[in-house]
């Protein structure tokens, strides 16, 4: 399993669940992607659990704050994309008229991030590395595969990313409307537009975990008390997904390469 050491400045590098319940999620996502935890206190009964494949860092669970309950939050991933100056693109967002929602601040000595919503609404965080990079491994079962914007304006969202993160954009050719987005070259995320068929969505950054058999953990993830929203589906020449509830009700996918 390669060992990641870096992500490029506009990389999606880092992905927190805020649940309800972290012993539960715990329970879920460690039976279904074989993730360890390292639980890291970080107040009286409060822990940041770094959940670990082979060692390495692969995402984070945390139990969600009274506040963020009291104002309806449901539960949600977080991606985190790595930025050089937290402070320099918080500014950058505000004057592009996207929204702080809080921050900036330091994390212990691990980096500094600040949370964010763009223009139309989905809410993403960038992070400043110092001791912790974000994740060490992608691409493997259970680390993560791919982040995708669903959004009502793709154009809007394409431009704003762009100049706020440095990242280049090329639409994909093909029946659906989709296009990547490049850090130094490679493809990173992508963004798409949310149709009517998908029903009532908001904008959001979702996340993509790799596995060896998507219906196989589809299936398994039900068993463990989750809710298949979209069974196994092929994405010609690309891979097959499907997107999964997990038991406290945040929304993730998983995927297989073609």
């Amino acid at each position: 399993m390669p060992d990641v050491t870096s992500h490029a400045p506009g990389t999606p590098s880092w992905f927190e669940l805020s649940t309800t319940d972290d012993e539960g999620a715990l329970a879920f996502y460690g039976a279904l992607f074989g993730w360890v935890d390292d639980p890291q206190q970080i107040g009286e009964n409060q822990y940041y659990h770094m959940q670990k494949l082979n060692g390495l860092e692969a995402a984070s669970i945390y139990k969600q704050s009274e506040e963020e309950k009291n104002q309806g939050v449901p539960p949600h991933w977080n991606t985190y994309f790595t930025v050089s100056n937290v402070d320099q693109i918080v500014a950058m967002a505000i004057e592009a008229k996207g929204t702080l929602l809080f921050g900036p601040m330091d994390v212990f000595t691990a980096g500094r991030m600040a949370m964010l919503q763009d223009r139309q609404g989905a809410a993403f965080a960038i992070w400043q590395p110092q001791d912790h990079i974000g994740c060490r491994v992608k691409g493997e079962p259970g680390a993560i595969a791919w982040n995708e914007l669903a959004t009502t304006d793709p154009d809007d969202a394409i431009e704003f990313y762009k100049s706020l993160l440095g990242v280049e954009s090329a639409a994909m050719q093909g029946p659906m409307e989709y296009t990547m987005l490049k850090a130094a070259r490679t493809d990173v995320a992508g963004v798409m537009r949310i149709t009517p068929e998908m029903g009532p969505v908001s904008p959001n950054w979702a996340v993509y975990f790799s596995v060896a058999d998507v219906d196989a953990t589809a299936s398994q993830a039900a068993s463990l008390g989750g809710t298949v929203l979209v069974p196994g589906t092929d994405i010609p020449e690309i891979g097959r997904f499907a997107t999964i509830q997990d038991p406290q009700g945040a929304v993730f996918s998983v995927f297989a390469s073609a």
